[in-house]
């Protein structure tokens, strides 16, 4: 059994976690209809990620218009969103992001808000 499951996490892949991957079921409206489970599940390939991330940006900008953000999600970023909305997920926590002005973070401080708003403690 242990083997199988060592099997499926290969040691050439890098795996992150996390709870959003499965979209929620709208109807030709845009309005929710059933919120997608929210379990974390292991996720190796980069590209269905950033399609993700950038199907929830698109939501952020339709829903916040006057607020909107064009933001290119490379790599890093992406393990910042995550690193950032597991963060705010948890209870009582905090991060202190560092970086030059310009560099993003109040940008992916409000995408992972927005992704996390159904979580409340």
């Amino acid at each position: 059994m242990e083997n199988e499951i060592l099997d499926k996490f290969s040691k050439d892949k890098t795996f992150l976690f996390l709870d959003f991957i499965r979209p929620d079921e709208k109807n030709e409206d845009g309005v929710v209809l059933q919120e997608a489970p929210r379990e974390y599940e292991p996720m190796s390939d980069m590209n269905k990620l950033r399609k993700r991330c950038d199907d929830l940006l698109q939501d952020y900008n339709a829903k916040f218009p006057a607020k909107k953000m064009n933001l290119v999600l490379f790599d890093d970023a992406l393990k910042h969103l995550l690193r950032i909305s597991r963060i705010i997920k948890m209870p009582r926590s905090n991060a202190l992001l560092v970086g030059v002005g310009g560099s993003g973070k109040q940008s992916l401080v409000k995408l992972s808000a927005e992704i996390g708003k159904n979580i409340c403690y």
